[in-house]
């Protein structure tokens, strides 16, 4: 169901901010910027999160002010359970039916250890170019590109792609029709924002907190030494990323 993306986002934020109350032991206002993804490597309907968060937050010191609070290490088992605890519950509450509920239940019995969600830690001052160019990606990038096509006849569809859990390329063929079902199952609702931003990341929250914040903030903290801005792809280098010719070449005599 497509409307239940936006709940999944907000999902995904309230296990973050249950785990931080867990490992710190204190309620925590973290900043998280979350992207949903829709498709997975084969182009099939698989809808997951990519977080990027604090490492930590702020919370009151008890006299009007806040100070930062460092996430040194999150537990693995702690994130699994509470991703699997919060994700569940939320399709419960979507859909309390007896057979979801059975399914919910069968769920957590085959899983006792919760469900994988993946952690990876990073400076990100460092590799800002490549976080602006990874979260770009996710929005402009077409489930199956060109490129990954090998072949059409007019009745069926040859594409490759990198498998995700055995890492070695795999070729599969559909026919015409199931290929154009699995793009336009991507579609995202009309008006849905694909990247949101909560808690210290949130527009109106930083504004208000942005010099607090700057003071409060670890005084080994790593500056920004730089920024980037990702140049607009021109009509040119769009066409041919979408349809693998050139548009300034004529078909029939490549001047």
């Amino acid at each position: 169901n497509p409307k239940l993306l936006s709940e999944l986002m907000r999902v995904g934020i309230r296990c973050l901010e249950d785990t931080l109350r867990t490992v710190l032991r204190r309620p925590v206002f973290g900043g998280y910027i979350v992207v949903v993804q829709t498709n997975g490597r084969s182009g099939s309907y698989n809808p997951h999160l990519h977080i990027i968060m604090t490492s930590g937050g702020i919370v009151p010191n008890g006299r009007g002010g806040h100070y930062w609070v460092k996430l040194k290490y999150l537990p693995y088992e702690i994130l699994h359970k509470k991703w699997q605890y919060h994700l569940l519950e939320m399709l419960k509450e979507q859909d309390p039916t007896k057979e979801m509920r059975a399914k919910i239940d069968a769920l957590y019995r085959k899983y006792p250890h919760g469900l994988v969600a993946n952690v990876q830690k990073g400076a990100v001052p460092k590799r800002i170019r490549v976080l602006a160019k990874y979260l770009a990606k996710y929005v402009v990038s077409p489930p199956i590109s060109v490129r990954r096509i090998i072949s059409y006849d007019g009745h069926r569809v040859t594409y490759w792609y990198n498998d995700h859990k055995s890492g070695k390329r795999k070729v599969e063929q559909v026919d015409v029709f199931t290929f154009i079902g699995r793009m336009v199952q991507h579609i995202l609702p009309k008006g849905m924002q694909q990247i949101r931003y909560y808690g210290l990341h949130a527009t109106a929250v930083y504004r208000k907190i942005r010099k607090k914040l700057r003071a409060i903030l670890p005084t080994d903290a790593a500056q920004c030494r730089e920024t980037f801005t990702i140049a607009r792809k021109g009509y040119r280098q769009r066409v041919i990323e979408t349809t693998a010719k050139d548009p300034f070449i004529c078909s029939r005599c490549g001047g």
